[in-house]
């Protein structure tokens, strides 16, 4: 028993001190060192609009710069929806100035005269003073009726005349076109007579309205309407009210607001690059249909590189973000800076186990490096030296 109690505490100890070598190794009692993977820190190029790509800018593995167009989204329903808003924001503009500025003097003036001649009509029927209306009345009475009285006499003349001359006409001792002008005279004088009829008949109904007197509807209908003459130039004395102005103006700032929606919805039809690096995936063709939040494509930024590695939890109090560590590469040593750590343990990943660790839990992290202008990529292979004492 004492034998094979011994041999286990061998084992223990043997495998304590044991390192792994795909994820960590313990070099020295000073020092964690990590193996990690350099990587391109990758940004997507998102469309925040739907609709068919009708330009495709750049290719997959071309270097691409900050505000570059990737691709074009077909904005036509965009650009309506502008113009449609710019109108709608320059009417109620013009509204708006209209309000401020207040009422035109041309435009007191008229409401004054029309002031004057609804309270002028309205005296007149109020008063019964009408004298002079009812003499001009009968006057217009006799002059209608000496009218209807010559173009009876012209019209029976030319009766008589057409007479005569279609009987000359039908046994052949007149001429058509002396007929024809006989009948044309005739039809000229009838309709004269009849309009001095009709003359002399509005007359004769204007005289006996007048000489009855207004009715009451009459007199109502002229007071209402002075009293909405009289309203109306009020309203334009004392000009827009403070309300009505910040109304006007709360109605335009909506509308500017919508077209400036509008304006960036156009603006997003252009797919840009956020950020200057490499294309290193483009997800659609020319031609295709994307919808609101297509990834268009990916970039690897350039110049923002970092090695990801993997820390044993009982060491995760050995970093902290900012943290200045070595980072050893291919061309040489560098000094790098946490700037990820996560917030969620995991076990390490299969393609990054030995057998003596993959059963450890691990908190994965990022180190900032320089890529040295281009010359580290991602892929390649790095150790992060971690200090184990302060």
């Amino acid at each position: 028993m004492k034998n094979l109690l011994l041999l286990i505490g061998i084992l223990i100890f043997s495998t304590g001190c044991s390192t792994p070598v795909s994820n960590f190794l313990s070099k020295d009692k000073d020092y964690l060192i990590l193996e990690g993977d350099i990587q391109n820190n990758i940004i997507s190029a998102t469309s925040t609009v739907s609709g068919k790509i009708i330009e495709m800018n750049k290719e997959q593995g071309e270097p691409v710069k900050k505000g570059d167009v990737i691709a074009v989204i077909d904005g036509a329903n965009q650009r309506f929806e502008v113009d449609r808003l710019q109108a709608v924001v320059n009417m109620k503009k013009a509204k708006l100035e209209e309000l401020k500025a207040g009422t035109r003097k041309q435009q007191i003036d008229q409401a004054k005269a029309q002031v004057r001649a609804a309270k002028a009509q309205l005296d007149l029927l109020i008063s019964g003073s009408r004298k002079e209306q009812i003499n001009q009345a009968k006057n217009n009475v006799a002059i209608a009726e000496e009218a209807l009285k010559s173009a009876q006499v012209t019209y029976d003349h030319l009766k008589e005349s057409y007479d005569r001359s279609l009987k000359l006409y039908e046994e052949g001792a007149l001429p058509k076109l002396d007929m024809d002008n006989a009948k044309y005279n005739l039809e000229t004088a009838e309709k004269q007579l009849t309009t001095f009829k009709y003359q002399l008949e509005n007359a004769k109904q204007q005289l006996i309205h007048l000489e009855n007197g207004p009715t009451e509807q009459e007199i109502n209908a002229a007071r209402a309407n002075y009293d909405a003459a009289k309203a109306q130039l009020d309203l334009l004395l004392s000009g827009a009210t403070e309300q009505s102005i910040q109304a006007a103006q709360a109605d335009l700032d909506q509308s500017i607001a919508q077209l400036n929606q509008a304006k960036n919805n156009l603006n997003n039809t252009k797919i840009t690059a956020l950020a200057s690096g490499i294309l290193i995936s483009k997800n659609f063709e020319l031609g295709d249909v994307v919808n609101v939040g297509s990834n268009i494509a990916d970039i690897a930024i350039e110049d923002d590189i970092y090695v990801l590695a993997y820390i044993p939890n009982e060491y995760l109090d050995k970093i902290y973000y900012n943290q200045a560590l070595i980072v050893t590469t291919s061309l040489g040593e560098q000094t790098g800076k946490v700037s990820y750590i996560a917030l969620k343990h995991e076990y390490v990943p299969k393609d990054k186990q030995s057998t003596s660790d993959g059963n450890r839990i691990t908190t994965k992290i990022k180190v900032a490096i320089d890529d040295f202008n281009g010359r580290l990529k991602s892929g390649m292979k790095a150790e992060i030296k971690i200090p184990l004492k302060d």
